[in-house]
């Protein structure tokens, strides 16, 4: 639980100030290294500097070097031959296979100020292939997805191509008509479809990272995609984080998730860190789902199932990666078609402090929340799961599971008639988390949570999902840390004695603390300086201020909230 003083803060024009300065240096700094990108530019005549931009990113991105800067200014930027009407081609908007340096990233990202929105139609929106050092910073990625209907979706659903080229369909190939209810629920016999391509206008992606290392993808608004909006294959050290992302994975007949970790592997192949190295961190991933049932070429049956739509996936990682663990933490998934997180075929995932809410909005199956199969090493702590009223929130998908650690995590599904796990009894307490406005997208906690103060201190999540410290021992479960908010009452309530005030070093309370678990006190920005942790009765306590600045703090017990002044 973390406080927040109500003494009105710019906190907004403050991060501003910081970050206009750190672009100024920035400038002065690197400047020769500075690409710039502009919708008036050329890419023939244009030397991709201010006064004279390339016109396409590509341009940029074919030329850069460590330690360079992509600045693309404000407009629309598409794919060469955007809605040409050809639904098996397509040019990627960019395909980026610089490399960069541990030292020196390359780093794409708006010009300070302008918004810059990347929409495509292809197979990806911006690919990084064998790329390596590479930042994807605040742009808004958008695919073609809002222009396809669902009729248009099931007439495609069984198109492939060969690979003399020749064009399939599936559906006419079975016999079968995707939509006769008498299918659902079956499992059919599927021809060998191997070395096939479907179409990309059904099954484009954003932004993804393929047999690529050391990749940031962060700020970024991904939406509209017909498949994953962000993706890692065959890749290592990437983090995605603070992005949101939304209706995407509608119209594909691939098996994806919104944010998608796939055949994870070592890389470089030298590589010996066992630590994290993959890290899914504060994303936002909502109202993402598959409206089509899935096939793989590579399978001989189909399921007639809808059963993908994952907020966030990782898949098939256990074969391909050898070495080093996966982190998701501090994401908020909700209203995603299948399960909130899914850790499938992968080892060594932690899945630490996510909160899911209302998962499993069009999938056939009960799953709706984090769900686990054939996976080993895997870490479920302190995660916030709120399932629809028929689905469970914590699953056993299937496989076998080992060396599986669940521990303080709270479940719900509105008490409906499904049984609120699935082979996973311990862990977990069920019960309502008392999120203040979840419909609306508000999953902070209200004051009566029993997330707060309720999470396995073990974590290493050291903040929230939106920079709150967790930094007192006791952290809340979910994405969110509770902040509570001090009134003028709070502040003047005079129940437990305090002295002496204004202090020099230590401070002395008295008083009734029969019921006082804990005494924490906070700088003005809501900073915790000092937790004590109260393990039995007495009617005298000591703290030491010693270590703290002179100024004003809040000192905080379960009862009151007193100021402190530090001389």
């Amino acid at each position: 639980m973390v406080f927040q003083s109500t003494i009105k803060r710019k906190k907004m024009t403050i991060y501003k100030i910081l970050v206009g300065f750190a672009f100024f240096c920035f400038l002065q700094t690197h400047a020769q290294t500075n690409r710039h990108v502009a919708t008036t530019g050329s890419d023939v005549t244009g030397t991709g500097t201010l006064a004279n931009p390339f016109k396409t990113i590509q341009k940029a991105a074919d030329i850069v070097q460590p330690g360079d800067t992509v600045f693309v200014h404000q407009g629309t930027y598409r794919n060469a031959d955007f809605n040409d009407g050809d639904i098996w081609g397509g040019d990627n908007l960019v395909k980026i296979t610089a490399n960069g340096n541990a030292d020196n990233y390359i780093t794409f990202m708006p010009f300070p100020g302008d918004h810059v929105l990347l929409e495509s139609d292809s197979n990806y929106n911006i690919l990084l292939k064998n790329a390596s050092y590479i930042q994807i910073i605040g742009f808004e990625a958008k695919g073609n997805g809002d222009m396809i209907t669902q009729a248009e979706a099931d007439a495609a659903w069984g198109l492939y191509k060969d690979s003399n080229g020749t064009v399939h369909d599936l559906a006419i190939e079975l016999g079968i008509d995707i939509n006769d209810p008498a299918l659902r629920g079956t499992t059919l016999a599927k021809p060998p479809t191997p070395n096939i391509k479907k179409p990309s206008y059904y099954n484009g992606r954003g932004i993804v990272a393929s047999q690529s290392h050391h990749i940031i993808i962060k700020n970024n608004i991904v939406h509209d995609m017909t498949g994953s909006a962000i993706r890692a294959d065959k890749s290592d050290y990437v983090t995605i984080t603070n992005n949101e992302v939304y209706h995407n994975t509608y119209w594909t007949s691939a098996g994806v998730g919104a944010i998608t970790v796939a055949e994870a592997t070592v890389t470089p192949s030298n590589d010996t860190f066992t630590g994290v190295k993959i890290k899914l961190l504060k994303n936002n991933v909502h109202h993402n789902e598959n409206r089509l049932i899935s096939w793989a070429p590579s399978k001989t049956i189909i399921k007639m199932v809808i059963d993908e739509g994952t907020g966030l996936f990782l898949t098939r990682n256990q074969d391909t990666y050898t070495q080093g663990k996966i982190l998701i933490a501090n994401n908020i998934s909700s209203f995603n078609g299948a399960s909130g997180i899914v850790c499938h075929k992968t080892d060594r995932a932690i899945i630490e402090h996510n909160t899911c809410y209302k998962n499993g909005t069009t999938n056939d199956s009960a799953a709706g929340g984090i769900g686990v199969n054939n996976a080993d090493n895997v870490i479920i702590r302190n995660n916030i799961s709120y399932a629809e009223p028929d689905h469970w929130a914590l699953g056993k998908l299937g496989g076998t599971l080992t060396n599986i650690t669940i521990s303080n995590n709270i479940l719900y599904n509105e008490n409906g008639t499904q049984a609120i796990h699935k082979n996973m009894p311990n862990g977990w307490t069920e019960e309502n988390p008392l999120l203040t406005n979840p419909e609306n997208g508000d999953f902070t906690l209200s004051q009566n949570s029993p997330a707060i103060d309720a999470g396995n201190s073990t974590s290493t999540i050291i903040d929230d999902i939106v920079g709150n410290l967790r930094n007192d021992g006791l952290p809340d479960i979910g994405a969110y840390e509770f902040i509570s908010v001090l009134n003028v009452e709070e502040v003047q309530n005079r129940d437990i004695k305090m002295y002496p005030n204004p202090t020099t070093g230590k401070i002395f309370l008295s008083g009734a603390f029969e019921n006082l678990n804990k005494i924490k006190i906070y700088d003005q920005t809501g900073r915790i300086v000092l937790t004590k942790i109260i393990t039995k009765n007495t009617n005298l306590i000591s703290l030491n201020l010693s270590h703290v600045s002179s100024g004003l703090y809040y000192l905080k017990t379960d009862c009151c909230v007193q100021p402190v002044i530090k001389k």
